[in-house]
């Protein structure tokens, strides 16, 4: 009877080895999370190619409204999850969008490049060019009691997001205590404490004007819940900045996490809406 258990848990050990998703190698890659995840193959996917000339000036999209983010003092758990680096944020911190859905804060986490050198890794394009990270702060409507209960739920989520560029001139000291402590989560489930960060300076300056459509989760189960709001600023990192967060953190394999991003998805029938006209984005 003992066998048969350990054959058992086994054959359950290997169908979850089996089923554990990458954005590339193994069985369950990108290009395969359809099959195992079917929203991963639907028509309102993200991310997307923010396509200037395609994109509709909205004149009556007011800015965000951010709550909570400002404070200081705060303790933060940080989190290796073999995935990314995952940041857990208190409901206390909350986004308010144009029509005043108030969406309390989740987590957030990054995504970025790095294979090779000068490889850019954000998920949004803005007119096909990549940056080279890509943070999201993930958000639950506040209709619901938590993150699982809205994750599934049609009206359940938002993402604020904001892309990552290279200044060549000087750090981003706003980011010194979050990048010194990856060292310590350098492996899958390691969890380190993140202090002395106020999690707004973490943005760009400018949290007014964005891109706004409605897609999904980037990562299996690509939940299509998601009301997206990709910031038009972006965040300035110094190019060592970058390679230590690319270079650090490992996967379950051992492997050093680089590429993960997801390759961007068709627009398909959906509009993407901006608070800011078309020539003022060319101006920045």
């Amino acid at each position: 009877m003992r066998v048969l258990v350990t054959v058992v848990s086994l054959f359950f050990l290997g169908i979850q080895a089996e089923t554990h998703w990458t954005y590339s190698g193994g069985s369950l890659e990108e290009s395969d999370w359809p099959r195992t995840y079917p929203d991963c193959g639907g028509q309102r996917q993200s991310p997307i190619n923010l396509q200037s000339k395609k994109v509709k000036f909205n004149q009556f999209l007011k800015p965000l409204t951010l709550s909570g983010y400002e404070e200081d003092g705060l303790e933060f758990s940080m989190t290796n999850n073999g995935h990314t680096v995952q940041i857990a944020l208190p409901s206390t911190m909350s986004l308010k969008d144009s029509k005043s859905t108030l969406y309390k804060a989740e987590q957030m986490h990054f995504h970025w490049g790095g294979d090779f050198a000068e490889i850019s890794g954000s998920e949004h394009t803005v007119d096909g060019i990549r940056r080279v990270t890509e943070i999201h702060f993930v958000h639950y409507n506040s209709k619901y009691e938590n993150f699982d209960e809205a994750k599934s739920q049609p009206d359940g989520l938002a993402v604020l997001a904001a892309l990552v560029e290279i200044n060549e001139y000087e750090e981003n000291t706003y980011y010194s205590p979050l990048i010194s402590e990856l060292p310590n989560i350098q492996y899958t489930g390691q969890i380190t404490t993140l202090k002395n960060t106020n999690i707004y300076n973490l943005m760009p300056r400018d949290t007014f004007h964005y891109y706004t459509y409605e897609g999904s989760l980037t990562t299996p189960p690509c939940t299509e819940n998601v009301k997206w709001f990709v910031l038009h600023d972006t965040v300035k990192l110094s190019k060592t900045q970058v390679e230590n967060m690319e270079n650090t953190i490992k996967n379950d394999h051992n492997e050093t996490l680089h590429n993960i991003y997801r390759k961007t998805q068709a627009l398909n029938e959906r509009v993407v809406q901006a608070n800011f006209p078309d020539f003022f984005s060319k101006s920045k």
